[in-house]
């Protein structure tokens, strides 16, 4: 009989369990319960100050429960043997072999996307197995419904550098997709806007992209940018796309059509108030 996805992604699972259960792989712990922080990850020494940030907030909201790792970039779970990264999979069965049988999942994503989709189907496909983690619970990601979406519009403006003039622009640039959920950044843009008309949302692969935010840009006669990342962390993107040299990056365009640049390198992770929604989603699925 054919085996469909969801069933060949059980037999994975199925798989790494054993693997993990291997007398040499499996180390018991007294734990029974843990937290699992999921994020995509970043090659950029630098945006990993977001992630530290992230976990030392979740463990002051968590005291002294197990908090683990787990990143969806399959190009960073090698990069460096000394300190080995582990899958959401790998993460899971490690758990599992562990005794943990409760385990919360923080989604470090910002839109309900492929990335949060994809972690959804590997949390219930772990879910309920022999020897396995009883329950999984994921957390919303940053923006999932209409007051998440108008709560982060405020906390963003509220993020807004204080020497920033009414009449300059803020522009914050997410990854984007198309995946539906890329109508989160039309809804982001909505909610910014009834709150300061020179705030803006734009995507790298996806819409609003930047050709529309600088049309909109000049229609409004902005003479002064404040380019920031709307992602977890200021990762590659953010330093290539966003505040690269080259010029087809989006500091690089705005100077071209006249406009002064000014950059905030921090990812979302590095705002103690955004974290904090994060963290809140969380505590709606933690026992």
């Amino acid at each position: 009989m054919r085996k469909t996805p969801k069933n060949m992604l059980r037999t994975l699972c199925l798989i790494l369990l054993m693997l993990w259960t291997c007398p040499a792989l499996a180390a018991q712990a007294e734990t029974k319960e843990a937290i699992l922080l999921v994020a995509f990850g970043t090659s950029v020494q630098k945006a990993q100050t977001s992630y530290a940030n992230v976990e030392k907030q979740v463990r002051t909201a968590f005291p002294g429960k197990e908090i683990r790792w787990a990143w969806t970039a399959n190009s960073l779970l090698n990069a460096d043997p000394k300190s080995p990264r582990f899958s959401v999979q790998e993460a899971l069965a490690k758990l599992a072999t562990e005794g943990v049988r409760k385990v919360s999942i923080l989604s470090l994503h910002v839109i309900p996307g492929s990335e949060y989709s994809n972690l959804a189907r590997t949390a219930r496909a772990f879910e309920g197995l022999p020897k396995g983690v009883e329950e999984i619970r994921l957390s919303q990601p940053l923006l999932y419904d209409t007051d998440s979406v108008s709560k982060v519009a405020q906390l963003l403006i509220q993020s807004a550098p204080k020497e920033r003039k009414p009449d300059e622009a803020l522009v914050f640039v997410g990854h984007g997709t198309h995946h539906t959920a890329g109508v989160y950044y039309p809804a982001l843009q909505y909610y910014l806007h009834t709150r300061d008309k020179n705030v803006f949302v734009g995507t790298v692969e996806g819409s609003p992209d930047l050709e529309a935010v600088l049309k909109t840009l000049k229609a409004n006669a902005i003479r002064k940018v404040w380019l920031a990342p709307l992602m977890t962390v200021a990762g590659d993107h953010a330093v290539n796309d966003l505040f690269g040299p080259e010029k087809d990056s989006w500091k690089q365009i705005f100077v071209a059509n006249g406009m002064q640049v000014e950059i905030i390198g921090k990812g979302l992770g590095e705002y103690p108030i955004l974290v904090e929604q994060w963290v809140q989603n969380l505590k709606s699925v933690v026992n």
